[in-house]
């Protein structure tokens, strides 16, 4: 869940404020908070605000973690009820929706390795503490993650000083605009969980329905399986520090065959799908066209999450990200 549920931006916390600067017994580093990620378990309620549209957008969450692969997230309406239900494991994501009374199953993919994870953070970002604050009437050291290449969004990070979990992360566009923001109102630290807390139980009536369908997926070092005679070609270049994390290949809702390559930079991630040419979605009515190669391209966004789609001969691509659009271009390009 770190650095993936949790988003943010900058404003004054009442209840926040600089104590001392930085002298800490123990020094708070990438690999320390990363330990604790996939070690980690806490319940409690966030809220996460998206600053991107003319007016703020908030969430409140319910959050059970064990670990990195287990976790319950419970979607709140304004009176506290549940609008949604999201419970997954090792494999498989359950996602209860209360008002279609339907139910989302999805396979979990593969995902990071943590040396990987480690190695894109020390290579993409660098990384300082600023500080020592209160948070919930906890310590928590006040650190941020700063890009090395222009265009990405800054990680400022409340991290609890003893348990190395952010308490509150914000996010920054470029221009220094804050794009959002997650904290917890209320958190405990190794909680009793109860035993079906984190087992899904189908309700009575639900509707049961995948969004696709899952042929084969995999890490950056496993092949396509030869039995798959459409081969669509990933991008040859891409934003500067991005590296594969994983693919998978399924059928969409209309059977069609559909390939999603996944790349991060230890923070951020990008997305590219493809498909057969003659399957190219529709892009929105706000797109801009563009030109590349011989024929029309359609990109739109807002804020630092950007769209492109466009298609070769035999091939129709989307890709989006939190990059800038020339990043998005010039990978579209590499695919002629």
């Amino acid at each position: 869940m770190l650095f993936r549920t949790f988003a943010v931006g900058v404003s004054v916390l009442a209840g926040l404020f600089l104590v001392s600067p930085l002298a800490f017994a123990a020094p708070l580093t990438p690999e320390s908070m990363l330990k604790a990620h996939a070690q980690t378990s806490y319940s409690g309620l966030l809220r996460v605000t998206d600053h991107r549209r003319s007016k703020s957008v908030n969430q409140r969450i319910r959050v059970t973690q064990a670990g990195v692969r287990r976790s319950r997230q419970e979607f709140l309406h304004p009176d506290g009820r549940i609008s949604d239900l999201v419970i997954r494991d090792e494999t498989i994501r359950w996602h209860h929706s209360t008002a279609s009374h339907s139910v989302l199953v999805s396979p979990i993919s593969p995902g990071f390795e943590p040396q990987q994870r480690l190695a894109l953070l020390k290579q993409n970002y660098s990384f300082r503490v600023l500080g020592q604050l209160r948070h919930l009437k906890r310590l928590v050291l006040l650190a941020q993650f700063t890009p090395r290449h222009p265009g990405r969004l800054t990680h400022r990070l409340w991290v609890d000083q003893v348990e190395r979990l952010p308490l509150v992360i914000e996010r920054r566009g470029a221009q220094g605009q804050l794009i959002d923001r997650s904290e917890f109102l209320g958190v405990r630290f190794s909680p009793r969980i109860q035993p079906d807390a984190l087992k899904f139980s189908l309700p009575l009536g639900a509707r049961v329905q995948s969004i696709h369908t899952v042929l084969a997926q995999g890490g950056a070092q496993t092949p396509f399986p030869k039995v798959f005679t459409w081969r669509p070609l990933p991008p040859r270049q891409l934003p500067a520090g991005y590296q594969l994390l994983d693919w998978q290949y399924f059928l969409d809702r209309h059977s069609i065959p559909t390939v999603v390559w996944r790349y991060h930079d230890g923070l951020g991630l990008l997305s590219c799908f493809a498909t057969a040419s003659e399957h190219q979605a529709r892009p929105p009515v706000a797109a801009k066209t563009i030109t590349l190669g011989r024929f029309s391209a359609f990109e739109f966004g807002h804020e630092q999450r950007q769209v492109l789609m466009w298609r070769t001969d035999d091939t129709a691509y989307t890709m989006m990200g939190e990059v800038p659009p020339d990043a998005l271009r010039t990978a579209a390009h590499s695919t002629y």
